[in-house]
């Protein structure tokens, strides 16, 4: 459910503004009705992007999860990783050009250049050229004095001596001022450096819960001095004034403030045109539905909740999509390892839990009514084909889950509209209805031979009847008529958002099809090999890579999908959307 909230302003002594605003920020339980143009407290933001930083940066490189801190200091962590990654940044770049010195001096071997110096006193110089072999068999070189050091199919290089740069078409190489052992002598130092301060980034890590307290403890900074900088002035600052957004009343918000500040205030409920934030409020088996409907959009205040729905046809939709008893078995196995392992007292950890044990039995579910257990073909007097309702392996069977997905989707577009009936008192809404279930019924009765065949008519045409006239509210006849024949041809939507739901058909059969293809490649792979106990290795990986690789292609299609059809194809006729999330002024510190 939307709580309800209350709009509240204080006024107080602008001596009293920010231990007021300490006090509130400690209760918790407001939303500042801040300017749109707020004005950043830049100190304290800098500082918590340094944290954060600092704590990203070491996370990826904690080895023990339950070591203890070495520093209380998070100036001083953060300030050691800063240094370290400038000292990294210098080595990187230090070392790339010590490799590219070391491959300018590889083909002349290990000497010192500065050795050369002595021979440029007694007026001569060594030329180095590095030439490919056409090039180097084009070269005059009599009268020169020359020595090839190397000699490769790819290249050659020559040294030339002479008292002036001989006139070879090509420039000389200009060589670095080290000598090749020195060179990797300080390749290898810069190496070993660079291992040190990834030990030393290691170290640093166990410090991460130094930087996690840090970083709440600015989150809280951050909010209190925006809340300040931000917060209006009366009569030369003289009086504050703060306006905010509470689901709790105000008497009892007072309360909880305490005696000791001098302030009025006053409460109003919502008035048209307020932007008002919305807090979900559900019981926990509707909890997961909170965070799904966050994904999209969130609920305005004059909408509705539609978390709980929203969840339970997720979960049906993602069952029928996966569709198979065993996969359903694997994630709840992988559900049950998650709880047994991870010791999380998050919220949104136990939420998380609660959607995968969901999600984990209606895939279950819907794999035992359509008798498929990792694909396995099953036995005409097998008793697990008793409690078989959809059988995906006859074409029969496949034109009635077809028809069960399409009349789903009727069924889940019909909520929609009875919801927006009953809220709104739209008997367009009405109208939609009855063209769904009287179209049906019409097909039924003209392709199938249904009895219910004229019934659907009539009711198609008294559904086209609702929403030509009430479409629109206006009292002038014919805008009223024209806007209800174009609200008439939403019938081409409705029929669009009703075939849409056959994904739940083909994505089912699609996994349906993967895993016989893999059981048969398996099988294919153990047939292959004479000695059966050495084929059953390789069938085996086969079975486990297939059957992983689909069941992760179904997780990603009964997500993606199950939350399509709610989001797009069912919000279309209920939900607004657009709503302001609650963000609680509060210390997240403690």
């Amino acid at each position: 459910m939307i709580l309800p909230m209350t709009k509240i302003t204080f006024l107080g002594l602008g001596s009293q503004k920010e231990a007021f605003l300490k006090r509130l920020q400690e209760v918790g339980v407001t939303h500042l009705i801040l300017p749109a143009e707020t004005e950043e407290p830049q100190e304290v933001a800098r500082e918590l992007q340094k944290v954060g930083d600092a704590k990203k940066f070491l996370a990826r490189r904690l080895t023990d999860k339950k070591a203890t801190p070495s520093q209380n200091d998070y100036e001083a962590v953060c300030a050691r990783r800063d240094a370290l990654a400038h000292e990294e940044a210098s080595l990187q770049t230090e070392l790339a050009i010590l490799k590219k010195d070391k491959a300018l001096m590889l083909p002349w071997g290990d000497f010192d250049p500065a050795s050369l110096g002595a021979l440029e006193a007694k007026g001569f110089k060594a030329y180095f050229y590095r030439l490919g072999q056409s090039a180097f068999a084009g070269l005059d070189l009599s009268g020169l004095h020359s020595f090839v050091v190397s000699d490769t199919p790819g290249e050659v290089a020559l040294v030339v001596f002479g008292q002036a740069q001989p006139e070879l078409g090509v420039l000389p190489e200009k060589l670095p001022a080290k000598g090749l052992s020195r060179i990797e002598r300080e390749i290898e130092a810069a190496n070993q450096r660079l291992t040190a301060i990834q030990a030393e980034y290691a170290e640093l890590a166990r410090n991460l819960k130094t930087l996690e307290k840090a970083e709440a403890s600015l989150t809280d900074e951050l909010t209190y001095q925006r809340a300040v900088l931000n917060t209006d002035g009366e009569l030369g600052d003289k009086l504050f004034l703060v306006r905010c957004w509470s689901p709790m009343a105000a008497d009892e918000l007072v309360k909880k403030i305490g005696p000791e500040f001098a302030f009025h205030h006053y409460a109003e409920e919502p008035q048209e045109g307020d932007r008002v934030p919305v807090l979900l409020s559900n019981k926990p088996a509707f909890a997961p539905g909170e965070d799904l409907v966050g994904i999209y959009s969130h609920p305005n205040y004059s909408d509705f909740d539609p978390s709980g729905l929203v969840l339970w046809c997720f979960t049906i939709f993602y069952g029928m999509i996966i569709g198979d008893a065993g996969y359903g078995s694997v994630l709840l196995l992988i559900s049950v390892l998650l709880q047994l392992k991870v010791k999380s007292e998050s919220p949104m950890f136990k939420r998380m839990l609660r959607l995968s044990y969901m999600l984990s039995c209606s895939t279950i579910f819907f794999g035992l009514i359509s008798a498929s257990y990792f694909g396995v073909a099953l036995s005409d007097d097998s008793p697990l084909k008793s409690i078989m309702l959809m059988d995906l392996g006859t074409k029969e069977g496949q034109n009635h889950v077809m028809l069960v997905s399409c009349v789903m989707g009727m069924v889940h577009l019909t909520v929609a509209l009875l919801i927006k009936l009953y809220r709104t008192k739209d008997l367009a809404a009405l109208g939609w209805i009855l063209v769904t279930w009287g179209g049906y019924l019409l097909f039924d009765g003209k392709v199938a031979g249904g009895p219910y065949g004229e019934i659907g008519q009539w009711t198609l045409i008294a559904g086209f009847a609702l929403v030509l006239l009430f479409t629109s509210n206006s009292r002038n006849v014919i805008i009223r008529l024209a806007v209800g024949l174009n609200g008439v041809l939403g019938v081409v939507q409705l029929f669009a958002d009703v075939l849409s739901y056959m994904r739940l058909f083909a994505l089912g059969l699609a996994t349906m099809y993967m895993c016989q293809t893999f059981n048969l490649l398996g099988g294919m792979v153990f047939d292959a090999i004479p000695w059966a106990w050495l084929g059953a290795l390789p069938a085996v990986l086969v079975l486990v890579i297939g059957h992983s690789i689909n069941i992760v292609l179904g997780i990603m299609g009964g997500v993606v999908h199950g939350l399509r059809l709610n989001f797009l194809e069912w919000y279309r006729w209920c939900f607004e959307g657009d709503g302001l999330p609650f963000k609680p002024f509060r210390q997240v510190a403690n």
